[in-house]
């Protein structure tokens, strides 16, 4: 039994006075709870509900939930969604608080932008930003609950669905935004590239509804005109925009050396970034900055200290091979960036290691098909192929090695120990690649 019948509902008002005396949000009893307030959040497969009682034991402030069947206690709030009131009480406290908000989406490169923002602004400004990947429905409000004397708020926005991104909008209510580009990713979710575009134009739509400034890539035509046709009031970078901002590739050795123009200042900085994909994100981090004044040397020392991690462009220098590890996502756009890039400044032979590309929906078997395809034009020593679409399409004739799984891949490179490769381990988050890292490196 939880406890005697005192439990209660609460307005977000009075939520939120609890909140500021408490130790902050969980929505995992795994982590630390004691003083917090939890949300038992319901998802696809799970149920916060199960644990109320334990965050109970361990001593949360308060525990909020839709049960209206549990025990009822005196720190027990029930509501019709804790979600909704999580997101309700962020939007609250981003009110309170009232920092500007500048919030990203984007197919791919959202997470490298993000972060080299951020790296930017805090030169000069307190900023918060979305720590890691938390840039969904539950994920915005913790970051937006984080907020406390920081002059600016970075939100990365994720989505699978169309009007996710407009529910984020409302939640942290952005005065600034972009979108980084629109590729085929989640096609699952958004049933076509154009569905794509709708869904992440969905932060143009708010900004102009809002009054808001959109920074938008003019060497991108789907954007500008996705931009122009919500009315947004738009700040254009790159090739011949309003901001007098550019960005080139030097050289890439194999990280990224590039030359930066901001007003009348030049300068050159080598990065902790791979891959030539990366300039865009470097051009709309630039642009944030000058933006906001941001002097031009701090915007340099920013670029040149930041490194990339979760998996994301990260190159290591192994003992017996060179691997590029860029495994927490993948679609066909992503892909073809990544390999691209490689082959641009990867010394041979080249190693590929590609794990399935996830939430394609119904075309993940023409575009895992066609990516190889893409592939057999290319100049490549060795394929790699890891999951169930990549070996189910993949012509045996071509001199790919397939594996069912990656516990068949690692017992292969085990045995085999390939050596001095450049080596791109590239898949979706739910293959888990960087696994294999271990087994080329060392």
């Amino acid at each position: 039994m939880l406890g005697p019948d005192m439990s209660r509902e609460m307005t977000v008002e009075e939520l939120y006075s609890e909140f500021l005396q408490s130790a902050g949000i969980c929505t995992d009893t795994r982590k630390a709870i004691g003083g917090r307030l939890f949300f038992a959040i319901r998802g696809e497969r799970f149920d916060g509900n199960v644990y109320v009682e334990e965050a109970l034991q361990k001593g949360c402030r308060l525990a909020v939930t839709d049960r209206n069947d549990l025990p009822q206690h005196d720190r027990v709030v029930y509501t019709g969604s804790p979600l909704a009131l999580l997101q309700q009480l962020a939007r609250h406290h981003r009110r309170v608080k009232s920092p500007r908000v500048l919030a990203i989406t984007g197919s791919n490169g959202k997470t490298t932008t993000k972060e080299l923002i951020a790296a930017i602004l805090s030169k000069k400004i307190p900023v918060l930003s979305t720590r890691g990947n938390l840039n969904n429905h539950i994920g915005v409000p913790l970051t937006l609950l984080e907020l406390a004397d920081q002059q600016m708020a970075v939100i990365e926005m994720g989505a699978n669905h169309t009007g996710e991104i407009k529910a984020l909008a409302e939640i942290a209510e952005p005065g600034m935004g972009l979108v980084t580009n629109v590729g085929k990713a989640h096609l699952e979710g958004f049933g076509s590239p154009e569905g794509v575009l709708r869904a992440k134009g969905e932060l143009y739509e708010y900004l102009a509804a809002t009054g808001g400034k959109a920074i938008v890539d003019g060497s991108d035509p789907v954007l500008m005109k996705k931009a122009g046709e919500t009315g947004v009031e738009q700040i254009v970078t790159g090739p011949h925009g309003t901001l007098p901002v550019a960005c080139r590739v030097v050289t890439q050795r194999p990280f990224l050396e590039v030359e930066v123009k901001m007003g009348d200042a030049w300068f050159r900085v080598t990065t902790g970034l791979v891959g030539g994909y990366n300039l865009q994100n470097i051009l709309f981090a630039v642009s944030v900055g000058y933006h906001f004044g941001i002097p031009a040397e701090m915007v340099r020392d920013a670029i040149a200290d930041y490194r990339p991690e979760n998996f994301r462009s990260q190159f290591i220098a192994g003992k017996r091979n060179r691997v590029t590890l860029d495994a927490y996502n993948a679609n066909p756009t992503s892909m073809r960036e990544a390999i691209g890039g490689l082959l641009e400044y990867a010394s041979s032979p080249v190693m590929l290691i590609l794990g399935d590309m996830a939430e394609m929906g119904d075309a993940s078997e023409r575009e895992h098909r066609d990516l190889l395809q893409w592939l057999g034009t290319r100049s490549i020593d060795r394929i790699l192929l890891v999951g169930k679409h990549f070996p189910e399409v993949c012509d045996p004739a071509s001199g790919a090695l397939t594996f069912r799984d990656i516990a068949d891949l690692e017992r292969w490179l085990k045995n085999e120990m390939p050596e001095g490769y450049h080596v791109l381990v590239k898949g979706s988050r739910i293959m888990e690649l960087e696994r294999l890292v271990p087994l080329l490196t060392d």
